[in-house]
C-alpha cells in the first residue's frame, strides 16, 4: 500500500516504511520503554506531518552567467511583492507563500485536469502543470478555459484519459487556464509534448506561480534551497578542474559553473542517455560553457590504465579532480510534500551498497587536499550518517569539515542541523554534518564535506 502523505488525501500510512523509520529512531536512543516509545510515535507523526505539508518559501537561483540577481527581482517583483535576497549569497532569491488575507479561488470546477503525482508535487511548489506531467484531459476543453487541476495518487488515470476520473484517490491543487488541446498533448503524431499545459493562478498551498515570461531561459531556476547550498560548500574555484558524479538534471552542476564564472574544467557524468540529453540543453541555455557531459556510470569512473589522457573523458586517473560533488541516488525520503511514497525498506537498503561504491570511486578520482561533497535528498540514517561514519573508517586518511561553520560565513547560520549522533561518529563530527528535517522550511537534505588529507598507505 502506498503512503498517502498529503493531508487533503486518505492519510494511509506505508506501515512498512514507518516501522523503519521508527526503529532507525530506537536504535539512536539505544533503550526503549513506554515513555520512550510513545516520545518516538510522537516524533514520526510530526515527521509524517512535515513530508506531506508544502515548504512556505520557494527558492530560485539565479544564473549570474546570463542575468544579474537585481534584474531578475526587478521582473520577479512586477507580479509577486512577497520576494527576499541575501546579500552574502548573492544568487539566492525567496518567495514567500500568499497570507491567508490573499483571495484565491478554490472552488471545484466542472471541467478538470488530472495530472501524476510528481506534477502534483511540483504545482504545489510554484510551478505550472508542464505537459508531460498530464495524464487525464477530457474531451472538448478549449484553450483559454479555467479548469481545476488535480493529481491521480494511485497511478490508475491512465495516460490519455478522455472523461472525468472519479476516484477517491485524486487530490485538489489549484485552479488554472487550459494552455494546450488534447490533441496537443495525446494526438496521434504527437511524441513528446512540450509546454506549459495549465497556467496555474490559485493554487492550495498559496505559493505563488511565476508567468513562464518573467524569466527567461537561462536566467534563473526554481532550485531547492539546500540543492544551492551544496555547491556552496563545495566552494570551486576557477582555476579548478571539478567532477559531478550524478549530475542529471544539472542543477547543481550549473550552479558550479556559475561560482566559476564559467572558467576551469567541469566533468558532469550521468548513466542515462535520456537525462544527459536534457542536460545538454539546459547547460546551453545557461551558457555554462566549461562543462564537459559523458554519458557514463561513474561505479566505474578509474581508469584501470595508468597515465590516461585527461581530455580522452572518462574512465580517468585516481587523483585526477580538485574538488568532487556526489550526489548520490537515494530514497528520497526528503521530498516535500509527498503525495504518496510506495517505496518499500528493500529499496531503500539497495541504496547504501551504490552510494559506496561510489563514495569508494569518488575518494580514489580526488587529489591529496582535495574536497568531496556527499549529499542526499532523504532523511535515513543508513544513507546520511551511516555512510560518514562508515566513510571515516574505510578512509582514516578523510577529513571531515564543518558544514554548519560553512553556513555561517555565508551568512545562513539558522539553516539546517547537525547530523544524528550514532554508534561510530563522535558529537564533534555530527556537529559537522548538516542535516535538513523537521525544523527546516525545507526539503529534506544531508550534506557532508570531506578533504583528502594525505597519501594512500
Amino acid at each position: 500500500m502506498p503512503l498517502y502523505l498529503y493531508p487533503k488525501s486518505p492519510f494511509k500510512h506505508n506501515s512498512e516504511i514507518r516501522a523503519e523509520l521508527q526503529n532507525e529512531m530506537l536504535r539512536l536512543i539505544g533503550h526503549v520503554d513506554d515513555t520512550v516509545f510513545n516520545d518516538v510515535q510522537a516524533r514520526l507523526d510530526c515527521l509524517c506531518s512535515w513530508l506531506c505539508s508544502t515548504p512556505k518559501t520557494t527558492t530560485f537561483r539565479v544564473n549570474n552567467l546570463v542575468a544579474d540577481t537585481e534584474t531578475v527581482v526587478k521582473e520577479i517583483t512586477k507580479e509577486l511583492s512577497q520576494v527576499r535576497t541575501n546579500r552574502y549569497f548573492p544568487e539566492l532569491i525567496v518567495v514567500s507563500c500568499c497570507d491567508t488575507t490573499v483571495e484565491l479561488n478554490f472552488q471545484y470546477l466542472p471541467k478538470e485536469i488530472i495530472v501524476d503525482s510528481i506534477c502534483g508535487t511540483a504545482v504545489l511548489r510554484g510551478a505550472h502543470v508542464f505537459a508531460p506531467g498530464v495524464m487525464g484531459i477530457p474531451q472538448g476543453l478549449q484553450v483559454g478555459d479555467t479548469v481545476s487541476v488535480y493529481a491521480d495518487l494511485t497511478g490508475d488515470c491512465k495516460k490519455g484519459f478522455n472523461k472525468r476520473y472519479v476516484s477517491p484517490y485524486k487530490v485538489f491543487l489549484g485552479n488554472g487556464v487550459l494552455r494546450i488541446t488534447r490533441n496537443a498533448l495525446f494526438g496521434a503524431t504527437v511524441k513528446s509534448p512540450s509546454g506549459i499545459a495549465v497556467f496555474m493562478t490559485d493554487v492550495v498551498s498559496r505559493l505563488p506561480s511565476l508567468s513562464d515570461s518573467v524569466l527567461s531561459k537561462g536566467s534563473a531556476l526554481l532550485q531547492n534551497l539546500p540543492s544551492i547550498i551544496c555547491s556552496r560548500v563545495l566552494n570551486p574555484l576557477s582555476d579548478e578542474i571539478i567532477l559531478d558524479m550524478c549530475a542529471a538534471p544539472g542543477n547543481k552542476t550549473t550552479h558550479i559553473s556559475d561560482l566559476m564564472k564559467g572558467s576551469g574544467t567541469i566533468v558532469a557524468l550521468e548513466k542515462i542517455k535520456s537525462k544527459v540529453e536534457r542536460m545538454r540543453i539546459q547547460c546551453n541555455e545557461f551558457r555554462a560553457t566549461n562543462i564537459q557531459i559523458f554519458c557514463f556510470d561513474s561505479t566505474k569512473a578509474v581508469s584501470e590504465v595508468k597515465e590516461k589522457i585527461f581530455s580522452n573523458g572518462p574512465p580517468y586517473n585516481a587523483e585526477s579532480f580538485d574538488r568532487i560533488l556526489l550526489d548520490v541516488p537515494c530514497s528520497a525520503l526528503g521530498q516535500r510534500p509527498q503525495l504518496t511514497n510506495p517505496i518499500t525498506v528493500a529499496q531503500i537498503n539497495s541504496y547504501v551498497p551504490l552510494q559506496r561504491k561510489l563514495f569508494s570511486a569518488a575518494v580514489q578520482l580526488l587529489k591529496f587536499g582535495g574536497v568531496l561533497v556527499y549529499s542526499t535528498c532523504t532523511i535515513t540514517v543508513g544513507e546520511n550518517e551511516g555512510i560518514v561514519s562508515w566513510a571515516l573508517r574505510t578512509y582514516p586518511y578523510l577529513r571531515l569539515e564543518s558544514v554548519r561553520k560553512n553556513l555561517c560565513s555565508l551568512g545562513l547560520p539558522h539553516i539546517g542541523a547537525s547530523g544524528m549522533e550514532i554508534s561510530g561518529l563522535t558529537s564533534e563530527e555530527s556537529k559537522n554534518l548538516c542535516r535538513f528535517g523537521v525544523e527546516s522550511d525545507s526539503v529534506g537534505f544531508f550534506i557532508a564535506c570531506f578533504v583528502k588529507t594525505i597519501a594512500e598507505t
